[in-house]
Formats: structure tokens, sequence, C-alpha cells
């Protein structure tokens, strides 16, 4: 216990000392907003696309909104904070060839479904009836869906994250459980196969116990990995139980890691305190899960404390010149900060000064075809961040 104190002290501390020793140059820009519980932005040649947890997915061109897609009458989604809904979309790397787009979603029944849309190239609009279910499974829980979706721009195969099932504490011991999807990363080929086909060299492919598609597991709520637009490393931010939120490396060329969940929170035992870490991949940075879910949603500023739910970002690649630059840039939806970490040193630097004064709840990030890196506010605005 008292290990556990003094790790919760150091962090906070060593968080607190390096945001003050640095001078930022950094700024943010509102660029759009009105939007309802926005997920996730995406971009593709002129137009932004912003996707509503609440399942729509808009674009903005010249200045001017037009929806793209609604599903939101094939979801499964509550009141807020329920973490059902819209979740993942992307565009194949091909769609110039062959007009692919691909969602994620938690669909009536809670049922995960991804899905194949063809986009009309006279229209552009997909075309629902051109549908072709990837997945479709129930979720035994409400919670812990993942859902986010990234093409691999090396391999420029598909990878999806999965939660563990949900509830408190992986009750079904899925973590550790190569034979089922949940708490995973999968890779697989979308144009390929019937309706799919998982690539040769996925670490599974010859073990009869596990799935094929897996990628990586041991993975708790993973709310969204990208890859380094670099080197290819992925790196996933993993929402932590009660005491820690982690961020997860897996270098280009890597696979078939044991992320430890739920073995170990982090680089804590989470069952017991002797626990195995043999074999366990731990994470390359972990904070505090010491702040309040319900304030957060409720707007309540909260004092002295670093977050309860960690959003995923992007290292930053636009200006080899910047101080930012091959730094991976993240956030904590409960608190609203926001932190670089620089890959090659493990330092992490708050720069929650880059925000506005009111208070944010993080849902995702964003990048452009230009390396400039968007923040979404879950309240309904987005914002482009100026890194110098």
């Amino acid at each position: 216990m008292m290990n556990h104190l003094f790790k919760i002290l150091y962090k906070t501390t060593y968080i607190v000392l390096l945001s003050a020793i640095f001078s930022q140059n950094i700024s943010s820009q509102l660029i759009s907003s009105g939007y309802d519980r926005p997920v996730l932005v995406r971009f593709f040649d002129d137009k932004m696309f912003v996707v509503e947890q609440s399942g729509k997915v808009y674009y903005e061109q010249n200045g001017q909104k037009k929806l793209f897609i609604d599903l939101s009458e094939h979801l499964e989604l509550g009141p807020k904070p329920d973490e059902r809904g819209l979740l993942g979309f992307a565009f194949d790397p091909e769609f110039n060839q062959n007009k692919y787009i691909y969602v994620s979603y938690i669909a009536s029944g809670n049922n995960t479904k991804v899905v194949r849309y063809e986009v009309d190239k006279n229209t552009f609009l997909p075309i629902l009836a051109t549908e072709k279910i990837l997945f479709y499974f129930n979720q035994p829980y409400n919670n812990h869906n993942g859902g986010h979706i990234e093409f691999n721009p090396f391999d420029r195969f598909l990878y999806i994250a999965f939660g563990d099932g949900g509830s408190a504490g992986d009750p079904l011991e899925n973590g550790q459980d190569i034979s089922t999807l949940f708490g995973s990363i999968v890779r697989v080929n979308p144009r390929d196969g019937d309706p799919f086909s998982i690539p040769e060299d996925n670490p599974f492919v010859d073990d009869p116990n596990a799935r094929p598609e897996i990628w990586v597991y041991g993975l708790r709520n993973p709310w969204k990995f990208t890859f380094d637009s670099k080197n290819g490393d992925m790196i996933i931010a993993d929402v932590g139980q009660n005491n820690w939120e982690e961020i997860n490396l897996l270098s280009a060329g890597s696979s078939g890691k044991n992320f430890g969940w739920n073995t170990m929170e982090a680089s804590s035992c989470y069952k017991n305190e002797n626990c195995n870490k043999e074999n366990l991949t731990l994470p390359i940075f972990e904070y505090p899960s010491d702040a309040t879910y319900a304030f957060s949603l409720m707007g309540i500023q909260q004092k002295n404390v670093q977050g309860c739910s960690v959003t995923g970002g992007y290292v930053y690649r636009k200006k080899p010149t910047s101080k930012y630059y091959g730094k991976y840039l993240f956030s904590d939806f409960c608190t609203g900060k926001v932190w670089s970490l620089d890959m090659k040193t493990q330092q992490v630097d708050d720069i929650s000064e880059i925000l506005p004064s009111k208070k944010m709840m993080i849902s995702s990030f964003a990048e452009d075809l230009n390396q400039n890196i968007y923040i979404v506010d879950f309240s309904g605005e987005v914002y482009k961040l100026i890194l110098e």
C-alpha cells in the first residue's frame, strides 16, 4: 500500500515539476463547433469528417457542413455517460480506387459491428445496401467497447481495438484469453477474402487455441491507438480500472505482445501483489487515475488530480525544427489535461496551457494530411493545435 502511494506522489510531482520548468510556445485555434458527442475526426482530401457517438458523420468543406452518413437508428446508445454508439471510422488506403469506408459501432442488441460500405463516386455518399460485415458479436456488458479502427500506413492492413467486454475488473477473464477477441487489437486485410483475409505474419495464425486475427492482447479498454507516421510504431492508450492510466508502445515489426490486463493494471499487479510479470509488456508511461468521472461530466473542476480516462493521440511529425517533433501528444478525458511524451527519453511534459481556459473533455485527437494535430472536445468543438 505504501509503495502504491509513493508511486502516485512521485508521478504527480514529476508531471508538475516538468510543466513548471518548460516554456511552451503553443496555442490552439477553434475551427468548428456544434457537434453532438464527437468522438473522432478524420481528414480526406479537402474535407474534415466529424464522427458523433450518437450515430452521424458529417464533413466540412469550404465552410459548409454536410451529412455523410446517419446510423443513429441502428445504434445501441443510452444517455451520457454511455460508452456505446458510433466509435470508429476510417477510409481505405485505396479509397480513390475502391471507394471503401469502414465504421465500427455498437448495434441494436448490444452487438459490436464492424462494417464496410462503398461510397457512390457521384454523390459522395455511402451506399448502405453495399454493407459488408467484417465483425459482429455480442457484448456481455455495456462498457469497455474499444471500437477504434485504424489503417497502418506501412502495411496498409486494418487494425481494430476491442475492449475486455466490460463490467469492472474483467470478470470473464478476457484480457488474458487469446481464444476471444475481447481485450485485443486485431489485424486483418479487408480487401481480400470473405469478409477478410488474415495476414500470414499475424502472431497466432498457427495456434489452434487462439483467434488468428489477434495482433496484441492484454488490454482493458484501448481508447485510441495510432501509428507513428515516421517509423510505424503503434502507440496504444489503455483506460485503467481504479488506479492507473497507461500508454503502451509496440515497436514496428513487433506483434503478439501481452500488455498484462487483468494480471496487471499498468505496471502494478492487479489481482494479487505477487503476480507473475514474466512475458508481459509494461507501459512506457502511466499516471494516477485519481479524478472523479461523474465530476467531469458535470463540469466540476478538480484540483490536484491527473485524470481517470486516458485519450490517445498522435506523434507530432510536421516540423522537424519544433521541440515537439517526435513527441506523442495525449490527454485525459476527465481533467482535460494534455501532455507530450518524448518517445526516446520517456519524459512527459504538461502542455495543458495550449487549451482554452474552459473545462474540456477531450475525446479524441486527429491528424490532417499536412500532419497538423487537432483535439476533439466531447462537448462539440474541434481545435487545431499550433506547435512551434
